[in-house]
Protein backbone atom coordinates (compact mmCIF):
# COMPACT_ATOMS: atom_id res chain seq x y z
CA UNK A 1 0.00 0.00 0.00
CA UNK A 2 1.33 3.25 -1.01
CA UNK A 3 0.33 7.11 -0.09
CA UNK A 4 0.82 10.35 -2.39
CA UNK A 5 -0.08 13.16 0.14
CA UNK A 6 -0.54 16.59 -1.79
CA UNK A 7 1.01 19.85 -0.68
CA UNK A 8 -1.86 21.15 1.96
CA UNK A 9 -1.73 20.40 5.89
CA UNK A 10 -1.43 17.00 6.75
CA UNK A 11 -3.54 16.76 9.42
CA UNK A 12 -5.60 18.70 7.08
CA UNK A 13 -5.65 15.96 4.60
CA UNK A 14 -8.07 13.15 2.96
CA UNK A 15 -7.17 9.70 2.85
CA UNK A 16 -8.61 8.63 -0.66
CA UNK A 17 -7.76 5.03 -1.64
CA UNK A 18 -8.01 3.86 -5.09
CA UNK A 19 -7.84 0.12 -6.75
CA UNK A 20 -6.87 0.12 -10.61
CA UNK A 21 -6.67 -3.25 -12.03
CA UNK A 22 -3.29 -4.00 -14.52
CA UNK A 23 -5.96 -4.09 -18.10
CA UNK A 24 -9.03 -1.74 -17.91
CA UNK A 25 -11.51 -1.91 -20.69
CA UNK A 26 -13.56 1.34 -22.12
CA UNK A 27 -16.12 2.02 -24.53
CA UNK A 28 -15.73 5.94 -24.28
CA UNK A 29 -13.76 8.74 -25.36
CA UNK A 30 -13.81 10.38 -22.28
CA UNK A 31 -12.12 8.69 -19.59
CA UNK A 32 -13.26 9.10 -16.21
CA UNK A 33 -11.27 8.18 -12.86
CA UNK A 34 -14.73 6.00 -12.38
CA UNK A 35 -14.34 4.50 -15.45
CA UNK A 36 -10.80 2.89 -14.65
CA UNK A 37 -10.62 2.94 -10.59
CA UNK A 38 -12.57 1.74 -7.60
CA UNK A 39 -12.58 4.69 -4.97
CA UNK A 40 -13.19 4.79 -1.21
CA UNK A 41 -12.95 7.50 0.76
CA UNK A 42 -14.27 9.07 4.20
CA UNK A 43 -15.87 11.86 2.96
CA UNK A 44 -18.26 10.24 0.45
CA UNK A 45 -18.81 13.69 -1.29
CA UNK A 46 -14.97 14.08 -1.62
CA UNK A 47 -15.06 11.16 -3.66
CA UNK A 48 -17.80 12.01 -5.84
CA UNK A 49 -15.86 14.88 -6.91
CA UNK A 50 -13.19 12.87 -7.50
CA UNK A 51 -14.41 10.39 -9.53
CA UNK A 52 -15.77 12.76 -12.66
CA UNK A 53 -12.01 13.61 -13.23
CA UNK A 54 -11.09 13.35 -16.78
CA UNK A 55 -7.80 10.95 -17.27
CA UNK A 56 -7.77 10.07 -20.83
CA UNK A 57 -9.31 11.89 -23.85
CA UNK A 58 -8.92 9.31 -26.90
CA UNK A 59 -8.93 10.66 -30.19
CA UNK A 60 -8.71 7.57 -32.30
CA UNK A 61 -12.10 5.48 -33.38
CA UNK A 62 -10.26 2.28 -33.45
CA UNK A 63 -9.52 -0.13 -30.78
CA UNK A 64 -5.72 0.58 -29.35
CA UNK A 65 -4.20 0.40 -25.79
CA UNK A 66 -2.52 3.06 -23.46
CA UNK A 67 -0.17 2.69 -20.77
CA UNK A 68 -0.20 4.62 -17.24
CA UNK A 69 1.13 5.05 -14.56
CA UNK A 70 -0.38 5.54 -11.23
CA UNK A 71 1.47 8.89 -10.64
CA UNK A 72 -0.60 10.76 -13.45
CA UNK A 73 -3.05 9.81 -11.54
CA UNK A 74 -1.93 11.44 -8.35
CA UNK A 75 -1.16 14.53 -10.65
CA UNK A 76 -4.00 15.08 -11.95
CA UNK A 77 -5.75 14.26 -8.48
CA UNK A 78 -3.63 16.98 -6.69
CA UNK A 79 -4.44 19.29 -9.72
CA UNK A 80 -8.00 19.73 -8.33
CA UNK A 81 -7.78 18.84 -4.99
CA UNK A 82 -4.32 19.21 -3.12
CA UNK A 83 -5.40 18.06 0.04
CA UNK A 84 -6.17 14.53 -0.56
CA UNK A 85 -3.89 11.69 0.51
CA UNK A 86 -3.90 9.18 -2.74
CA UNK A 87 -3.69 5.57 -1.13
CA UNK A 88 -3.22 3.18 -4.12
CA UNK A 89 -4.45 -0.38 -3.34
CA UNK A 90 -3.60 -1.77 -6.96
CA UNK A 91 -1.29 -1.49 -9.86
CA UNK A 92 1.65 0.82 -10.36
CA UNK A 93 1.29 1.01 -14.06
CA UNK A 94 -1.96 -0.45 -16.04
CA UNK A 95 -3.09 -0.95 -19.53
CA UNK A 96 -6.43 1.32 -20.53
CA UNK A 97 -7.69 -0.99 -23.54
CA UNK A 98 -10.15 1.54 -25.61
CA UNK A 99 -12.86 -0.87 -27.47
CA UNK A 100 -15.51 1.14 -29.80
CA UNK A 101 -18.86 0.98 -28.70
CA UNK A 102 -20.32 -1.02 -31.73
CA UNK A 103 -17.13 -3.42 -31.60
CA UNK A 104 -18.44 -3.73 -27.82
CA UNK A 105 -21.96 -4.19 -28.75
CA UNK A 106 -20.95 -6.39 -31.12
CA UNK A 107 -19.27 -8.46 -28.59
CA UNK A 108 -21.41 -8.67 -25.84
CA UNK A 109 -24.30 -9.81 -28.50
CA UNK A 110 -22.56 -12.23 -30.18
CA UNK A 111 -23.37 -15.14 -28.02
CA UNK A 112 -26.81 -14.31 -28.58
CA UNK A 113 -26.82 -13.53 -32.59
CA UNK A 114 -24.59 -16.39 -33.74
CA UNK A 115 -24.89 -19.10 -31.09
CA UNK A 116 -24.54 -21.36 -34.26
CA UNK A 117 -21.10 -19.92 -34.33
CA UNK A 118 -19.95 -20.10 -31.12
CA UNK A 119 -20.91 -24.08 -31.26
CA UNK A 120 -18.91 -24.28 -34.14
CA UNK A 121 -15.85 -22.87 -33.06
CA UNK A 122 -16.37 -24.74 -29.40
CA UNK A 123 -16.55 -27.82 -31.50
CA UNK A 124 -13.67 -27.27 -33.60
CA UNK A 125 -11.16 -26.40 -31.06
CA UNK A 126 -12.46 -29.55 -29.28
CA UNK A 127 -12.05 -31.62 -32.39
CA UNK A 128 -8.25 -30.13 -33.15
CA UNK A 129 -7.14 -30.53 -29.68
CA UNK A 130 -7.72 -34.20 -29.38
CA UNK A 131 -6.40 -35.06 -32.40
CA UNK A 132 -3.20 -33.30 -30.86
CA UNK A 133 -3.60 -34.77 -27.77
CA UNK A 134 -3.70 -38.14 -29.58
CA UNK A 135 -1.03 -37.78 -31.53
CA UNK A 136 1.19 -36.62 -28.84
CA UNK A 137 -0.12 -39.74 -26.57
CA UNK A 138 0.80 -42.02 -29.46
CA UNK A 139 4.11 -40.86 -30.07
CA UNK A 140 5.11 -40.75 -26.48
CA UNK A 141 4.01 -44.38 -26.66
CA UNK A 142 6.14 -45.64 -29.39
CA UNK A 143 8.93 -43.27 -28.34
CA UNK A 144 8.92 -45.04 -25.10
CA UNK A 145 7.90 -48.22 -26.30
CA UNK A 146 4.89 -48.75 -24.14
CA UNK A 147 3.91 -52.14 -25.84
CA UNK A 148 7.74 -53.89 -25.06
CA UNK A 149 6.96 -52.38 -21.25
CA UNK A 150 4.15 -54.16 -20.57
CA UNK A 151 5.29 -57.33 -22.62
CA UNK A 152 8.48 -57.72 -19.98
CA UNK A 153 6.00 -56.42 -16.90
CA UNK A 154 3.43 -59.19 -17.55
CA UNK A 155 6.36 -61.67 -18.41
CA UNK A 156 8.07 -61.29 -14.70
CA UNK A 157 4.61 -61.37 -13.20
CA UNK A 158 2.67 -64.36 -14.65
CA UNK A 159 6.04 -66.24 -16.36
CA UNK A 160 4.16 -66.56 -19.25
CA UNK A 161 5.04 -64.37 -22.64
CA UNK A 162 1.32 -62.86 -23.49
CA UNK A 163 2.35 -62.56 -27.42
CA UNK A 164 0.77 -59.28 -28.51
CA UNK A 165 -2.76 -60.72 -27.33
CA UNK A 166 -4.71 -57.82 -25.42
CA UNK A 167 -3.86 -58.27 -21.19
CA UNK A 168 -5.35 -56.43 -17.97
CA UNK A 169 -2.28 -53.82 -18.77
CA UNK A 170 -3.80 -52.37 -21.77
CA UNK A 171 -7.31 -52.58 -20.98
CA UNK A 172 -6.28 -50.41 -17.31
CA UNK A 173 -3.51 -48.03 -19.25
CA UNK A 174 -6.72 -47.07 -21.91
CA UNK A 175 -9.17 -46.73 -19.33
CA UNK A 176 -7.32 -44.85 -16.74
CA UNK A 177 -5.54 -42.54 -18.80
CA UNK A 178 -8.65 -40.70 -20.14
CA UNK A 179 -9.94 -40.42 -16.42
CA UNK A 180 -6.45 -39.06 -14.64
CA UNK A 181 -6.53 -36.59 -18.33
CA UNK A 182 -10.64 -35.59 -16.65
CA UNK A 183 -9.18 -34.92 -13.48
CA UNK A 184 -5.78 -33.00 -14.20
CA UNK A 185 -7.71 -30.35 -15.70
CA UNK A 186 -10.52 -30.76 -13.47
CA UNK A 187 -13.54 -30.70 -16.17
CA UNK A 188 -16.43 -32.95 -17.03
CA UNK A 189 -18.61 -31.60 -19.14
CA UNK A 190 -20.02 -28.10 -17.85
CA UNK A 191 -19.10 -29.48 -14.25
CA UNK A 192 -15.86 -29.40 -11.95
CA UNK A 193 -14.66 -31.76 -9.98
CA UNK A 194 -13.59 -29.55 -7.43
CA UNK A 195 -13.78 -26.00 -6.98
CA UNK A 196 -10.18 -24.70 -7.81
CA UNK A 197 -9.26 -22.64 -11.31
CA UNK A 198 -8.34 -25.59 -13.59
CA UNK A 199 -4.63 -25.90 -14.97
CA UNK A 200 -5.66 -24.08 -18.22
CA UNK A 201 -7.42 -21.04 -16.30
CA UNK A 202 -3.96 -20.85 -14.59
CA UNK A 203 -2.51 -20.77 -17.89
CA UNK A 204 -4.93 -18.08 -19.10
CA UNK A 205 -4.10 -16.35 -16.60
CA UNK A 206 -0.60 -16.42 -16.59
CA UNK A 207 -0.37 -15.73 -19.99
CA UNK A 208 -2.61 -12.44 -19.88
CA UNK A 209 -0.73 -11.42 -17.28
CA UNK A 210 2.38 -11.50 -19.22
CA UNK A 211 0.81 -10.00 -22.16
CA UNK A 212 0.07 -6.96 -20.17
CA UNK A 213 3.51 -6.66 -18.57
CA UNK A 214 5.11 -6.24 -22.29
CA UNK A 215 3.18 -4.36 -23.33
CA UNK A 216 3.80 -1.34 -20.53
CA UNK A 217 7.36 -2.35 -21.13
CA UNK A 218 7.07 -1.82 -24.69
CA UNK A 219 5.24 1.10 -24.32
CA UNK A 220 7.68 2.14 -21.53
CA UNK A 221 10.71 2.03 -23.66
CA UNK A 222 8.96 3.72 -26.61
CA UNK A 223 8.56 6.25 -24.60
CA UNK A 224 4.62 6.04 -24.80
CA UNK A 225 3.52 5.89 -21.14
CA UNK A 226 1.25 8.06 -19.69
CA UNK A 227 3.25 10.11 -17.23
CA UNK A 228 3.55 12.57 -14.96
CA UNK A 229 4.24 15.98 -16.51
Amino acid sequence: MEAYKGTGDAYMSTELYIKIEQHVEVNKKKVLLSDIAKLHCAKFDVAKELSNIMILNIETTSNSNYAMTFMKVVELIHRKRQDITVINEGEKDFIIEYVPPQDAKVTQNSGVKHPAFEYFKAVFVGIVSFIGAAFTIMTFNVDVSVSEIFDSIYLWFMGVDKKGSLTILELSYCIGLPIGIMVFFNHFNRRKLIMDPTPIHVEMRSYEKQVNEAIIEDASREGKTIDVS
